[in-house]
Order: structure tokens, then sequence, then C-alpha cells
């Protein structure tokens, strides 16, 4: 991603989150969190159990989130206000107060943006790869991987519509964004974005396409009435996975062939190491044993006298065993184990994730072709 598409993905979520913006520039954009976004974002849950058990009006945070950090300002910010630095003490008692503190115990900066002392806007750096920019992306899809959203009227039909006192008709679409990974020790990801009307049954590809030509609200707009769902939620999921299936099926086959030829190729290397090594240790534990039993045959030969003393017989403390190192693996089980990381990383496979989901409803009348 780039500043402008950076840019343009925070100031969508911002806008979304309805957060307050106080500036903004092409470098950055100062703003002060709504409390969603604050809850979500500034992991500050100590002051926001207090919130909700004392039903004090909460004040959110600023920040000042930079999109392009070589072009930052030299300091477009105050700079940090100590006790030195503090304002003489006012004439109004209650800021006099004030004052006298903030000169014995410091000036404490205004993180929160309140009315209290100097403001101190904390900055983020919001460029790619950043911890800030990862955290609103997380929360992003978190928050919205399931929504349900109305295609809004445009002024002159709700003007239309209210004057005839006609309710329009709304028909509901259930949208699956899928993402396919066709996985092997190489991997390609198709993204489809499918939609199935609860009414009708109609199927449509690339959905999220004509959907965005659309004004969505999470609102049920004015002079609207939404239609009874034909299908449940569990049938038009089993029609958007059959339609899944069937483009799998016929899809080219060429890569999951080539996967299990290297696949073999690698049990192949991996067998002409083991085997070996198996064989040799196999024919080591049969000269073992034929020497065991000739070793018990001239044994038996002989007459042995076993003295056992009974006190010094007790079992192995507990935490010699303890202390004893945990066996390492044999031949075969390390060959094993390489096989089926071999078999993981190379057996062709492919996987099915919901990316996110939504209940759409639009206009019965709405051509969607």
């Amino acid at each position: 991603m780039d500043t402008e598409q950076i840019s343009s993905y925070i100031m969508r979520y911002l806008d979304a989150m309805s957060c307050n913006i106080m500036e903004k520039t092409p470098a950055y954009v100062t703003v002060k969190l709504s409390e969603q976004a604050d809850r979500l974002l500034t992991n500050r849950p100590y002051y926001w159990g207090f919130i909700d058990r004392t039903g004090t009006e909460a004040e959110t945070m600023r920040y000042t989130f930079v999109f392009d950090p070589a072009n930052m300002p030299a300091d477009p910010f105050r700079a940090p206000v100590s006790y030195v630095t503090a304002p003489s003490i006012p004439s109004n008692p209650a800021a006099a107060g004030d004052a006298a503190i903030q000169h014995t115990f410091g000036v404490a900066p205004g993180f929160n943006g309140g009315s209290r002392g100097p403001d101190r806007i904390p900055r983020e750096n919001v460029d790619f790869g950043s911890r800030r920019l990862a955290q609103i992306m997380d929360v992003a899809k978190e928050s919205g991987r399931f929504v349900s959203l109305y295609e809004s009227l445009d002024s002159g039909s709700e003007i239309l519509f209210a004057r005839g006192r006609h309710s329009v008709a709304y028909e509901p679409w259930i949208m699956l964004n899928v993402k396919l990974e066709f996985a092997c020790d190489l991997k390609r990801e198709e993204v489809h974005s499918i939609g199935f009307s609860l009414i009708s049954g109609t199927l449509h590809m690339n959905f999220m396409d004509k959907v965005m030509q659309c004004s969505l609200t999470p609102k049920l707009p004015a002079q609207v009435h939404t239609m009874t769902w034909r299908y449940t939620l569990e049938q038009a999921v089993q029609h958007i996975e059959q339609t899944l299936t069937e483009h799998v099926r016929s899809s080219d086959e060429t890569w999951a062939v080539e996967a299990s030829e290297r696949l073999e190729d690698e049990w192949d290397r991996l067998a002409a190491y083991y085997e070996p090594l198996l064989k040799e240790e196999a024919e080591m534990k049969a000269k073992k044993a034929i020497a065991s039993e000739e070793s018990e045959t001239e044994q038996d030969s002989q007459t042995v006298i076993l003295t056992i003393e009974v006190d010094e017989a007790a079992d192995e403390p507990e935490q010699a065993v303890a202390d004893k190192e945990p066996n390492q693996l044999t031949l075969q089980e390390q060959y094993d184990m390489r096989r089926n990381e071999i078999e993981w990383q190379f057996q062709p496979r492919i996987e099915m994730s919901i990316i996110n989901a939504a209940i759409i409803y639009l206009r019965s009348n709405k051509i969607m072709t």
C-alpha cells in the first residue's frame, strides 16, 4: 500500500467510526476519537471500566496519525510543558489553586484532549508495516466481519414516495466474500464475492462490485419495508458452497499434478537417505539378538549364585527419574516425522475461508446484471 491508499483507508475508517476530524493534511490527520474507536484502539480497560461503573461522561483521546513521516513538518505539535514553563498564578482563586498544584507537582500533559492543562497529542505512524496500521486493520476486519446494510434512497425518490405514500419493497441478499487458497509448497489465492437472493434464489458473482455502486446505510430508510425471506441462511450458504465447488472442479489441475510429482521426488530423496540407515540398524539389532541368545545359553550351563540385599533394592527415587533427559527419537520416528512434514508442505490442498459476510437489502426492482 502506498501513502495515498493508506490515507484513504484510515480516513474511511475514522469516518465509519464517527470520529471528529480536527486537522487533515496529506502527511497526517489529527482526530478526536469516538467512544467506540477509543475503546477499540487505546487499550484503556480500567478507564472504560470506571466509566461504565460510575456513568461518568467519557473523555476520549486525541491522536495524530502520520501517513508520510518524511514529509512531516518540523514541529507540528506543542512542546512538552513542565512546571518551569508553567504560567503564573492567575487572579481567579480556583485557577490559582490549580496553578499552585501544577507548580508543586509539575504539569502533566493532557493526553486525553481534555480542558485541563496544556494538550500534548500523541503521534502514531500508520505507514505500511507499522503496528498501529496493523491494529486498525485487525479491528476493522473483526468489526466488519458480519454486517447488515440497506440501500439508501436518493432525495428525489424519498420525496416522490412521501407524496404518494408508497412503501418501497427491499429484497434481502446475502453476500459472502470468500477466499480460496490453492496451497502446496507454493500458494495461489482467489477472492470471490457471491450474492444470493433470499427471495428469488438468484446467484450473482462479483457481487461486491455491484454493491459498491449503491449507497448503503446501516439504518432502514423511511417509506421502506423488507420482504419476507423464502430461503434460510443455511440454504443460501449451501448454494454458494456448491457454486464454489463447481468452480474448483472446473479449474486447471496442473498445479496439483506438479505438486504431487514434487512430493514423490522429495519422498524418494528422503527414502534414499533413511532406508540404508534403517537397514543397517536392523542388521545391528539382529546381531545383538544372536549374541544375547548365545550368552544366555552359556549362563544356563553354569551355576549362578545371586545375593539380594533387600535394603539396597528399593525403587529408584522419583527425583532421579525426573532428572533424566527425555528419550531421543528413534531413527524410524525421525523418518516418519520428516515424511509427515514433507507431506504437509507439498501435498496439494484447497482451503476455503470466509473473509466477511453481509445481509444487504436492495430495491426489489434493482437490476443486478
